[in-house]
C-alpha cells in the first residue's frame, strides 16, 4: 500500500517524465480539488480543467530537472500535507529557465489510495 510520501515523490517524478496521464489519475476528482500555480491565471477549482491542464504542462515543458532542498511529508489517518523546496531547471515553451519552486499541498486518501486535494506553488528566492 503506497504511502502519502511515495505518492508526493510520484508527483514529481511523473512531471519530469512528462507522464500526463499518470499525473492526471494522482488528482481528487472532486469540487473541492484546487491547484494554483505561478502564473496570474494559473488556477483550477474542481475537476473541470485537471486534464487540460496536466496536459498542456507536459507539452510544454523540455529538459526537466527537480533538485530537492527541502521535502517533508506528514500523514495522519486519511489526510496529509506537504511542503517541498526544489531547484527546477526545465525549458517552459521553448524557454530555459532555472528558479526555486516551493509547493504545498493536501492529499486524501481515498480507500488505499492517496489523492491529492490541493496544490499550491510559488516561486523562491534561492537561498546559499
Amino acid at each position: 500500500m503506497p504511502n502519502a510520501r511515495n505518492t508526493v515523490k510520484a508527483y514529481f517524478d511523473a512531471l519530469i517524465a512528462r507522464d500526463a496521464e499518470s499525473l492526471i489519475t494522482m488528482m481528487l476528482p472532486a469540487a473541492h480539488y484546487v491547484k494554483i500555480g505561478t502564473d496570474s491565471g494559473e488556477v483550477i477549482e474542481g475537476v473541470d480543467g485537471i486534464a487540460a491542464y496536466y496536459q498542456n504542462h507536459v507539452l510544454s515543458t523540455e529538459d526537466f530537472s527537480i533538485k530537492f532542498i527541502t521535502f517533508d511529508v506528514q500523514e495522519r489517518d486519511n489526510v496529509a500535507w506537504f511542503y517541498t523546496r526544489q531547484m527546477w531547471k526545465l525549458k517552459w515553451q521553448g524557454t530555459s529557465e532555472e528558479f526555486v519552486m516551493r509547493m504545498t499541498g493536501v492529499l486524501e486518501k481515498i480507500d488505499t489510495v492517496w489523492k491529492f486535494a490541493q496544490i499550491h506553488a510559488s516561486i523562491g528566492v534561492p537561498t546559499s
